[in-house]
């Protein structure tokens, strides 16, 4: 014995239309045709369209992207124009990097407040903190309430591990000294950068920025690298 199903006999009289209605327009005018069509698969049609549009920009921006990124840097507490890649270039081009194969990028649209609970706040610390997880990052420049908060945390390097002692010599006068880990001892982390021409030409601080390098660096010698350029002889 057969089992009635009604959604066989609703697909069927689907069919049964459709056939009917392709038999009808078979010799109707072309304009009956577009009405048609706009009536009953222009709105399918133009989703495919879509659907197609989005994943072919999508496959083009991954297959088109830089394969690795270069450089890193978050400027924390600043004012200006914060889409400015003018310094990031600058660098890249001082470095020899083909920018064509490999990222270079400072993010200056970072803001982190004294009591740290602020939304802006949360976003940043949380943007950093998974960019640092990932090897990405390599500098962090701030003012006090920004390098304070990432050295209690330990996301910062003690600087004097990661300069050699003629830029330790050279930089003594800036040394910044922040509260490290949970012991919350006095550690250099970092150097006051307030007297760089290039800092001055495109960023704006609202306190003395202050130059960190972040732990978990993947390029160390590019943010070396880029201390030296921000501070020339």
């Amino acid at each position: 014995m057969e089992v009635y199903n009604k959604n066989r006999d609703k697909n069927q009289s689907m069919h049964d239309e459709i056939r009917e209605q392709n038999a009808k327009l078979k010799g109707a005018p072309l304009k009956e045709k577009f009405s048609y069509f706009m009536e009953y698969y222009f709105k399918i049609t133009l989703g495919i369209i879509i659907a197609a549009v989005l994943i072919g920009w999508m496959l083009y921006s991954i297959l088109s992207a830089p394969r690795d990124t270069a450089f890193a840097a978050f400027f924390f507490n600043c004012y200006g124009d914060s889409s400015s890649t003018e310094l990031a270039d600058s660098f890249a081009e001082h470095m020899g990097i083909d920018t064509d194969k490999h990222d270079v990028y400072i993010d200056s649209a970072m803001n982190i407040g004294e009591a740290v609970n602020d939304v802006d706040s949360y976003i940043s610390i949380e943007k950093t903190i998974a960019v640092i997880a990932s090897g990405e990052l390599d500098i962090i420049v701030g003012d006090t309430a920004a390098v304070d908060y990432f050295a209690r945390a330990e996301y910062l390097c003690d600087i004097t591990a990661m300069l050699p002692e003629d830029l330790l010599e050279k930089y003594k006068d800036k040394l910044y000294y922040a509260e490290f880990g949970e012991d919350q001892k006095l550690v250099p982390v970092g150097l006051y950068i307030n007297d760089s021409d290039k800092i001055k030409e495109h960023f704006h601080f609202y306190s003395e920025p202050i130059l960190t390098f972040a732990v978990n660096s993947n390029s160390t010698d590019n943010a070396v690298e880029f201390l030296k350029f921000l501070l020339p002889d």
